[in-house]
């Protein structure tokens, strides 16, 4: 909480601005060694699924950076921190942080089973990147061709994001933990800060 708190504050003072932007891969990797560290049902597969959602994902946006054809045409700024094939490392990790605290919600409503628990994981994940897109293009995270965030970056984060769900969702490892509740209230607050803070400062 402190680490959020600290981050957006500091990301919007001129004086420490460039100091917090350079922690923010920082704080993904400690937000992920958190939620890895402390999963509830810590087990060979637990970790096998998350490198393998973690790779996947970068994988996913290599292509589509290269193509355009998935999310739309991008590039990524270098906020995120070291880029392999011009994708930074640290986006594999945010897909497992939103994937497990996004996973927690849904677990606490108990809906509709695995494909209608993944349709709602999805639906928050993408709900989300409603909030992190104005930000991440102010901060340098990644920017847009057109300037304008297209439609299909939004489909394709929900279809991706119902894949990941629905494999976790096939698994022992969905949990109704309380750290992954609070890790995802701390990730739409984070957000939805930035963006007021943008509209009016």
């Amino acid at each position: 909480m402190v680490l959020y708190a600290s981050g957006l504050i500091g990301m919007h003072i001129p004086a420490t601005q460039n100091l917090f932007i350079s922690l923010v891969p920082l704080n993904l990797w400690f937000t992920a060694f958190i939620c890895i560290f402390y999963h509830p049902r810590p087990s060979f597969s637990t970790y096998l699924v998350l490198i393998f959602i973690a790779i996947a994902a970068w994988l996913v946006e290599v292509q589509g950076v290269r193509t355009g054809l998935i999310f739309g045409s991008y590039r990524y700024g270098n906020t995120l921190g070291l880029k392999l094939a011009d994708v930074p490392i640290t986006i594999g990790l945010n897909w497992i942080i939103l994937l497990m605290s996004t996973n927690a919600v849904v677990e606490e409503w108990n809906a509709g089973g695995k494909i209608g628990k993944a349709a709602l994981g999805a639906g928050l994940m993408t709900a989300l990147d409603l909030l992190i897109e104005p930000v991440a293009i102010h901060f340098d995270f990644w920017h847009w061709s057109n300037v304008q965030v297209p439609v299909q970056n939004f489909v394709g984060w929900w279809v991706l994001s119902f894949f990941f769900h629905y494999v976790y969702q096939s698994g022992p490892w969905p949990s109704k933990s309380s750290l992954f509740r609070l890790i995802a209230m701390l990730q739409f607050l984070f957000f939805l800060g930035h963006w007021l803070l943008l509209q009016f400062f």
